[in-house]
């Protein structure tokens, strides 16, 4: 009987991916590149997804911020474990993110804050007479669970969201589940999510109408036994396969000698290519990891026509100073510049453990008066 329960537990999770991947299907083939609300949902939450391309739900097992991407890696390893991020986007803009988990009886329990600032703007009236100044910013509150069945791990969050510009303020509720299949004995994983499905509690202004940021992941991590590298590989916006192109009408309209078009219409392998990233994790010793990504859908939407520069890739690292491990990444995603990402991560046992073997290898305050009396009295 426990057997066949625990073998029925993957295909529920499956029936339920499935279920809200098709409810909400027809709502996210509307999507177009920035057309969806709440779109800050999709951006890079900490320095290692930055590093490894910009999203990642397989890598590890140890680091806590990946579980707001998928809460299926909500895993009891990641009890006690805080994290911070900071994130300096363009034109002064920047990203906050603050990420904790702790493990129960029930589960293992994941909480996440985020916050985007982007600055301050100067306001006109319709006239053009300088009325001010405003400003802008996007927030998320998180919290996820997960459960553990055997070699799988099957998660789900719920994320409060809010966007404000000025004086007008739009609200939502975002659901993310997923889930991972971990290998008993390899360094090996692969995971499925469905990101950001949900509603808005309200509008910026009456009338106004929101398609969420939908995205629909896979993705397969995978480190061989002698070898210093963890490969990643995360396709991503699967709910609109070979649809997520650009296709510009202005771009078209020169023709070479012959009279054919210059710019063809994307072929099936660029169409393709666009829902992969592929990420590398050189792994140094305990210490020191070299992080480096590749995403072929920025590379291909962010270039100019002359000249790509960098644009798609990124790299990072981390280091690890005694139980601290700081890690910084670099996203490119222009020829005029890119991100920079820095996050800091602890475990809190080890600094609460310390602390308590200290303070019971030291002899109390009663005890080292009367060996004092007695080392006086002889």
């Amino acid at each position: 009987m426990l057997h066949l329960t625990l073998s029925v537990l993957p295909l529920r999770f499956l029936l339920i991916v499935c279920l809200v991947f098709y409810g909400f299907a027809p709502l996210a083939g509307q999507q177009l590149g920035g057309s969806a609300s709440f779109e800050f949902a999709r951006l890079s939450p900490a320095a290692r997804q930055v590093a490894l391309g910009g999203s990642n739900i397989t890598a590890s097992l140890q680091d806590v911020n990946l579980f707001l991407e998928n809460p299926g890696l909500l895993t009891d390893s990641l009890h006690a474990r805080v994290s911070a991020t900071h994130q300096f986007y363009y034109a002064g803009s920047h990203h906050s993110q603050l990420a904790g988990a702790f493990s129960t009886d029930t589960g293992t329990w994941g909480i996440g804050l985020q916050q985007i600032q982007y600055g301050s703007f100067d306001s006109y009236d319709n006239s053009g007479n300088f009325t001010g100044t405003f400003s802008a910013r996007d927030f998320l509150l998180t919290v996820g669970r997960s459960y553990r069945s055997g070699s799988f791990s099957f998660g789900a969050s719920l994320s409060f969201v809010q966007s404000s510009i000025e004086n007008f303020d739009a609200t939502g509720m975002l659901f993310d589940v997923g889930g991972v299949f971990i290998h008993p004995r390899k360094d090996l994983r692969a995971g499925i999510t469905v990101n950001n499905t949900g509603f808005a509690f309200s509008y910026f202004t009456p009338g106004s109408e929101f398609t969420m940021p939908i995205d629909v992941r896979l993705g397969v991590s995978v480190k061989p036994r002698k070898m210093p590298l963890r490969l990643s590989v995360t396709m991503h916006r699967l709910h609109q396969l070979l649809d997520i192109t650009y296709d510009n009408p202005a771009l078209r309209q020169n023709n070479n000698a012959f009279g054919a078009d210059e710019d063809a219409e994307p072929g099936l392998a660029d169409k393709l290519s666009r829902h992969f990233i592929i990420g590398g994790e050189f792994v140094l010793g305990k210490n020191l990891n070299i992080r480096a990504g590749y995403n072929f859908l920025y590379r291909q939407e962010l270039k100019l026509e002359q000249q790509g520069g960098l644009a798609g890739f990124s790299f990072g690292l981390m280091v690890r100073v005694k139980k601290i491990q700081i890690a910084y990444s670099r996203g490119i995603h222009h020829i005029a510049g890119g991100t920079d990402s820095f996050t800091v991560s602890v475990d809190t046992r080890t600094i609460f453990r310390k602390r308590r073997v200290v303070s019971q290898a030291l002899p109390d305050k009663p005890a080292l008066q009367a060996h004092h009396a007695r080392a006086s009295g002889q």
